[in-house]
């Protein structure tokens, strides 16, 4: 192929790929398969001479939607030069010290103080210029300060992500459909709706203190000259002002290879993909310049991937709650680092037809980021692959979507049972109504059987008794064990009965905020919704327009059999806050496994029930880190002792919520 020609090819490829990345994100190909497009664009580039303007290498990517107001940067936010090479880091490295620190995978922000106050959120957006305004939903990101120690106007940049642990907890709990915590981070944060905030743990890790203005002015002025600050001095000072600092360390040639032992993404809880390298020396980075591109003073390790050989055997379609219709690949068990892996998603039609797909091909996989299955190339290329004509739950037709470039698979049938499951599956999950033994197997094959159609079903299997304990899998204790966790469901608080109704955008946090207002009573809430329905909930703080008009037309077209349904439970009323425990003004973070609660949530409760509140992450706000392993080297007891957090086991916080310690 003529090399100019394919200059042309790569960069709509990648200029596309970006699109779906940072506007919808929504990937359409890997990062892997991105970077090799990339390196492939950068060497063609130096052996033709021939850059396009339009091309990525010269341009910072990034898109804005029209739905936020755009602001512009007061600097161009660069991206960092990119290299899999250990080798071309030592070389960068020479003879100078650096400051390492984790290259964190999630959305770009940076943050305006004035006068120490926090003034403007804003994302990378535009060509690194031309950012959008998500300051109402950085408002509500535990870690980020909304007012710092100095009056102080300052901008610091950093990266907003989701921990695999809560990425995990809410893919479970909650209809989000994302496939990466960074597409979970971007999706909350670029909310029109600021309560999506409040029942995800967005970290906002600060990797970058801004002081190009004072550099600048130092040329005229060389007394402030002292003023600028070293990358650790920044770092410490971020840390002062409240910020939670991305982990970090100095690092010289000759002990490089040791400290990169030590960031290991796999002991790591935030999604990562590299490591940032940048000269200590501020003053000397900065005069080294920059390109249209990325800056000099700093360079991005990337881990290079190790590649599996397979043979696809298989590609299921699997129909979400949703129903979007997700493409999975299965092949033959490979060895991916340790892990037997048989499956990788394929996210969507334009994925598969870009890789040319057919069963029988021989394909290359690999571990993202060293935890998530993909595959990265095929080999063979057959593209004999078949689109499904209906869907594989229901057998209803189907339609394919094509939204900016992206081709997805969509069930057109309202009554799907894929979709009831997953409705369902919410309903009786712990955070809702808390019915154990009712897996998603076993909801499946009632279900299949005819006998639950709605959430109403649930309370009257009772009458199948017979039938079920002739099933495989079930006996006479068992079936009795489950019909006495559905009767004791039927005593039940409001928010998590509203919660369990899976509401467009009323998520828990915002069931919870409803039951206060309705004092825990199903039918002041019932009053409420149906006589002020234009306005019901507008008073609660970040229920806006769009969620108070979701849950009146959800209410308007499902209030009979939201009727219907509340027979079947007496609701409860939370117990109030005793008065000789309070916990105002005290935050605490729970990390490890717990032997005393059943889980995280139930622990949650009771702080939250006495005025305390729970966070995600350890910051110089925290009062207490619960974890039963006192001694651990995660990088929540890390970052409590360098903070001076105290580290409390179970029994410590039960003291605590009785009462028995002193405060």
């Amino acid at each position: 192929m003529d090399k100019i020609k394919r200059i042309k090819e790569l960069i709509k490829i990648l200029c596309a790929a970006a699109v779906a990345y940072y506007r919808d994100d929504e990937p359409v190909i890997s990062d892997k398969q991105y970077d090799d497009l990339y390196d492939e664009l950068e060497l063609l580039e130096k052996e033709t001479g021939c850059i396009m303007a339009s091309s990525p290498t010269q341009k910072v990517q990034g898109y804005i939607i029209d739905s936020l107001a755009k602001v512009q940067h007061t600097r161009q936010m660069l991206s960092a030069n990119k290299t899999k090479d250990i080798n071309e880091v030592r070389k960068f490295i020479a003879n100078k010290t650096c400051v390492l620190s984790w290259k964190e995978d999630g959305l770009t922000i940076v943050l305006r103080y004035k006068n120490g106050i926090l003034d403007k959120a804003i994302t990378r957006g535009s060509e690194g210029m031309i950012g959008e305004d998500v300051t109402h939903t950085m408002k509500l990101c535990a870690t980020v300060p909304l007012s710092i120690p100095y009056c102080a106007d300052i901008q610091v940049r950093g990266e907003c992500v989701i921990s695999w642990d809560d990425f995990a907890a809410l893919n479970q709990s909650a209809d989000t459909g994302y496939k990466h915590p960074r597409n979970l981070a971007a999706g909350t944060v670029r909310q029109l709706d600021s309560n999506f905030a409040k029942d995800r743990n967005i970290i906002f890790k600060a990797f970058e203190l801004v002081q190009d203005d004072l550099y600048e002015e130092s040329k005229a002025n060389p007394n402030l000259l002292e003023q600028i600050m070293s990358i650790e001095e920044s770092f410490q000072y971020m840390e002062e002002c409240g910020f939670d600092v991305v982990e970090h360390e100095m690092v010289i040639s000759e002990n490089l290879e040791s400290v990169i032992q030590k960031f290991n993404p796999k002991n790591y809880y935030l999604p990562v993909d590299g490591l940032i390298f940048t000269y200590n020396d501020y003053l000397y980075g900065k005069s080294l310049g920059e390109t249209s591109h990325h800056p000099l003073n700093m360079i991005a390790l990337k881990w290079a991937d190790d590649l599996y050989e397979t043979k696809l055997t298989d590609i299921e379609w699997q129909t979400s709650r949703t129903g979007l219709i997700n493409p999975v690949a299965v092949f033959e068990p490979v060895d991916l680092g340790g892990a037997i892996t048989t499956k990788a998603t394929l996210h969507n039609i334009s994925y598969i037809e870009d890789l040319q797909l057919g069963i029988g091909d021989s394909i290359q996989v690999y571990r993202a980021n060293m935890v998530i299955p993909k595959v990265h190339n095929n080999l063979t290329r057959s593209n004999t692959w078949q689109l499904p004509d209906k869907c594989p739950t229901c057998g209803s037709i189907v339609e394919v979507h094509n939204d900016n470039g992206s081709k997805t698979l969509h069930c057109c049938n309202d009554s799907c049972r894929a979709k009831l499951l997953g409705k369902l599956a919410h309903a009786v999950s712990r955070n809702a109504l808390n019915i154990d033994g009712l897996s998603e197997a076993t909801l499946e094959k009632f279900i299949g059987l005819g006998w639950i159609t709605s959430i109403f079903d649930i309370y009257h299997l009772d009458k199948y008794f017979d039938r079920i304990i002739q099933l495989d899998g079930f006996g006479k204790k068992s079936t009795l064990k489950l019909l006495e966790s559905i009767k004791n469901s039927r005593g039940t608080t409001l928010d998590r009965f509203i919660y369990s109704l899976s509401i467009p955008l009323i998520g828990k946090s915002a069931s919870k905020d409803i039951a206060k207002v309705c004092n825990y009573s199903f039918n002041s809430f019932v009053m409420v919704v149906s006589l002020e329905a234009e306005y019901a909930f507008m008073g609660l703080d970040g229920f806006g327009n769009t969620m108070n008009e979701s849950l009146r037309l959800w209410w308007n077209h499902n209030n009979n059999e939201v009727f219907e349904l509340s027979k079947e439970f007496h609701f409860l009323i939370p117990e109030s806050k005793t008065e000789n425990v309070d916990l105002t003004g005290k935050t605490f973070v729970i990390t490890g496994s717990l032997s005393h609660f059943s889980n995280r949530d139930e622990a949650k409760e009771r702080i939250e029930a006495l005025g305390g509140k729970v966070s995600g992450s350890v910051s110089v706000k925290t009062t207490y880190l619960v974890n039963n392993d006192l001694n651990s080297t995660s990088g929540k007891n890390q970052k409590a002792k360098s903070l001076s957090v105290p580290i409390i086991n179970e029994e410590e916080l039960l003291r605590i919520l009785k009462g028995s310690q002193e405060e």
